[in-house]
């Protein structure tokens, strides 16, 4: 069973209209909750989030901003796409 968002209907309603007017996005993007972070209390100012694929698994795992240096491309960027917020670890 699906579950649609109930709140910030208005919100979810624009970026529905957002991916009509661009229908070659929604294979490539989708809207991403940050409730699992903010379930973690992660504070993106200090970390980052990277992932790497295992099998048929996506492993992330919370590093500290600062000692994240290898190569990489990011995943989720913030509101206004000015702060990185997750990435993924590029094959050395």
């Amino acid at each position: 069973m699906t579950c649609m968002p109930d709140e910030d209907v208005e919100f979810h309603d624009a970026i529905k209209e957002v991916f009509r007017r661009y229908p070659e996005a929604q294979g490539k993007y989708a809207l991403s909750s940050l409730a699992l972070e903010n379930q973690m209390k992660i504070d993106f100012s200090e970390k980052v989030g990277v992932s790497r694929i295992e099998g048929d698994s996506i492993v992330t795992e919370f590093k500290e901003r600062k000692s994240v240096v290898r190569a990489r491309i990011c995943l989720k960027w913030n509101f206004d796409y000015t702060e990185c917020l997750h990435w993924e670890e590029l094959l050395e």
